[in-house]
């Protein structure tokens, strides 16, 4: 099992980065989303970023995360990936949990970018990219 809070470090620099100030964790995402009405785009993402009422972005974070969850948004990363190109693939930078949690919050922030948000490839790119300009691929 993974803990999510163990790197609260980086996910909340990320938000900053980002101007995403505040970040929360919570025991079960799926039970968040219900209670609060929220759409997940996929059934089980480790995390969610939504505005508040107040319109300010917040991204919420399952404090747990299995193994099995984090390997399953890498795959599907994998499989995308492979439709446009099937050479480079992205998700093999993505060799530990620090750098699998951050493309989480990145594809999350992926989709609120104009002209981009709404299409999974465009979404993947765009978090890799900024992983990259990061230089969290460095590490």
């Amino acid at each position: 099992m993974i803990y999510t809070e163990d790197y609260d470090d980086i996910l909340r620099r990320l938000g900053i980065e980002y101007f995403i100030h505040d970040v929360g964790y919570v025991s079960s995402l799926m039970s968040w989303s219900k209670e609060n009405k929220v759409d997940l785009s996929e059934p089980y993402q480790p995390m969610k970023l939504m505005t508040t009422q107040d319109n300010v972005l917040k991204m919420v974070i399952q404090s747990e995360v299995s193994e099995e969850m984090l390997d399953g948004v890498i795959t599907n990363l994998a499989i995308r990936w492979s439709l446009r190109n099937n050479i480079a693939d992205p998700s093999a930078k993505l060799n530990s949990v620090k750098k699998r949690l951050v493309f989480c919050f990145l594809k999350e922030c992926a989709g609120t970018v104009k002209n981009i948000g709404g299409d999974e490839l465009l979404e993947d790119e765009w978090a890799v990219n900024s992983m990259e300009k990061l230089g969290l691929f460095n590490e």
